[in-house]
């Protein structure tokens, strides 16, 4: 899982925060659907930077750590190091 999956969700938050504050700002009505669009832009926004910029994101401290992953590891290597023959290029006739 990426590090910046988590941050998807507080950018969400923090963008309808932040919408709901300047609309109580300029005293105009905050409609419920927009809390949804401002949700998504924010999630949006850090998946891009997610992706763009990955080393900003530091590791989210509520991560499930004790819960390990499972180790494919030693399903991809071959039993006996044996290579497999490719062919590349079109037939040999």
């Amino acid at each position: 899982m990426p590090p910046w999956l988590p941050w998807m969700f507080v950018g969400g938050i923090a963008f309808m925060i932040l919408s709901l504050l300047a609309s109580k700002y300029q005293g105009k009505q905050h409609k419920t659907i927009t809390f949804a669009q401002d949700f998504i832009s924010g999630s949006i926004l850090i998946a891009l930077l997610g992706v763009l910029v990955p080393d900003v994101f530091p590791d989210f401290p509520l991560s499930t750590s004790s819960v390990a992953m499972p180790n494919f590891s030693g399903m991809l290597r071959s039993g006996g190091g044996d290579d497999i023959e490719i062919q590349v290029g079109p037939l040999r006739r």
